[in-house]
């Protein structure tokens, strides 16, 4: 009887709102700790991407703080040799009028990071 009686006692804890709460609480602070940790993903692959544009301008440019700047700055999408077509190319002959407000955007990043990179004096 006891027995009975404490399992049903423990069952009416373990169900009530102050057991809800707190196990919704836990429930969202996994959401957010698995957002973070996407995030970090994400950081990294980042990383990854700059770091193999940058080892790509040094073969071509061959100054390293040029590079690491573009590496670090020029837009994810952006890879070496769009940078290169971009920075080379009129933007009329890019097709600038015609494109999407965000094309537009990330040729118009593309040639700022080039420029940033420019003005801090890594080819002086």
């Amino acid at each position: 009887m006891k027995l009975i009686l404490s399992i049903l006692i423990t069952a009416l804890i373990l169900t009530s709102p102050v057991f809800a709460a707190q196990d919704d609480e836990l429930m969202e602070k996994i959401k957010l700790l698995e957002q973070q940790i996407q995030e970090l993903k994400e950081l990294k692959e980042q990383q990854k991407v700059g770091v193999a544009k940058q080892e790509q301008c040094i073969r071509a440019v061959g100054r390293e703080k040029f590079c690491t700047c573009l590496g670090e700055n020029l837009p994810r999408e952006v890879s070496f040799e769009q940078y290169i077509h971009t920075i080379v190319t009129p933007k009329d002959a890019l097709g600038y009028p015609g494109m999407t407000a965000d094309q537009k955007k990330t040729v118009d990043a593309t040639i700022a990071v080039r420029d940033k990179c420019v003005e801090k004096g890594f080819f002086k």
